[in-house]
């Protein structure tokens, strides 16, 4: 029996995936939640990852007459992961660019606010300007942390889904 590719399923499944997580980051912009990094917003694109890639799992084994093996679900799960995080990178760039040139400035100030209400202290060591100012030239950093996250991510949720999924013959 010849070994099916698993492209097409990463490629169909990727883009599922990360066309269904930005109506997700879509419906939080029109909700203007896209700031908070509430436990919700959370689980909900945890959710979106992990279906997209046990329903990726899934198709392949169907396509490959019910055979799977569990390297072969790592690589299918990192690979929608890795699309996911593009698509979701993509559509990052386009918020702090176009949509909302100044969404990187009120991240910065809503987190200035939560770091005084959680620490008093804080606004005497530092004023809401300054922390701007020191902490803005690091928002670059945010491209490879979201592609590094979700590939992680990816690779943690492939690791245990293949654990159930896998059948050898």
């Amino acid at each position: 029996m010849e070994s099916i590719s698993s492209k097409k399923i990463i490629y169909q499944y990727g883009l599922l995936t990360g066309l269904v997580g930005l109506v997700w980051g879509i419906v939080q912009f029109i909700m203007g939640t896209h700031y908070e990094n509430d436990t919700l917003s959370q689980i909900v694109g945890s959710i979106i990852l992990i279906v997209g890639i046990v329903l990726g799992q899934l198709a392949f084994r169907k396509e490959n007459s019910g055979i799977v093996a569990y390297s072969q679900c790592l690589k299918i799960g990192v690979g929608i992961s890795l699309i996911q995080a593009i698509i979701g990178l993509i559509y990052y760039y386009l918020l702090t660019n176009f949509i909302e040139p100044d969404f990187n400035i009120k991240a910065l100030q809503l987190s200035y606010a939560q770091m005084v209400e959680s620490n008093p202290e804080f606004s005497a060591q530092m004023t809401e300007q300054s922390f701007i100012e020191n902490s803005e030239p690091f928002m670059w950093i945010a491209y490879p942390a979201i592609l590094l996250v979700s590939l992680f991510f990816g690779l943690l949720f492939s690791l245990c889904t293949g654990i159930f999924i896998k059948k050898s013959e």
